[in-house]
């Protein structure tokens, strides 16, 4: 029986692990506080040696928990209005070593030192970053994951072109062809 519990826990523990970029050995966690909105700052703090130690979130004024461990060190990146993650890069060795924010107007904010394996995640198109789960140790953060949500804000398109603009014309039954108004 014991057995049976200590692997349905481990279980647990990967099923949680599976999608985090980077090691996934620690303790698990997850950044509560999108049903708040948007992510509108990100806060990383650091090890002496400058890896990734700990990460908050601010959701609209509300700053989460921090998850890692928290330092005197640390930098944070604030977004503009309607500017959201679209993209994040980063590098992975022992600990997290660094992580790059790129945003929908072109931003990019970078945590910590670009050295080891290199990593890369996105969302869809029409996605932007919507909170952050991962691992810690006791000496720094170990792997992290991303979790994506479709944007809510669409403008509504322009044509691009004269072709475009005499498509919608036409498709609207105004343009009559040579013996109509036209001619």
């Amino acid at each position: 029986m014991l057995l049976l519990l200590t692997l349905a826990l481990l279980a647990g523990a990967t099923c949680r692990a599976q999608n985090i970029l980077g090691n996934k050995v620690g303790t698990y966690f997850y950044i509560h506080g999108e049903e708040q909105g948007d992510i509108k700052a990100i806060r990383i703090f650091y090890t002496l040696a400058l890896h990734l130690k700990g990460i908050q979130l601010q959701f609209q004024d509300q700053w989460s928990d921090i998850e890692g461990l928290r330092s005197t060190r640390y930098e944070e990146f604030h977004l503009n209005d309607g500017e959201h993650v679209i993209k994040v890069l980063g590098s992975v060795g022992l600990c997290l070593n660094s992580l790059t924010f790129i945003t929908n107007k072109g931003t990019e904010f970078s945590f910590g030192i670009k050295k080891g394996r290199r990593i890369v995640e996105r969302g869809g198109p029409d996605q932007h970053l919507q909170t952050v789960n991962g691992v810690y140790s006791p000496i720094c953060l170990q792997g992290m994951g991303f979790k994506w949500t479709y944007n809510t804000e669409k403008l509504p398109r322009k044509p691009t072109s004269q072709v475009a603009l005499d498509r919608q014309w036409l498709d609207a039954g105004l343009i009559l062809g040579t013996s109509g108004l036209l001619s």
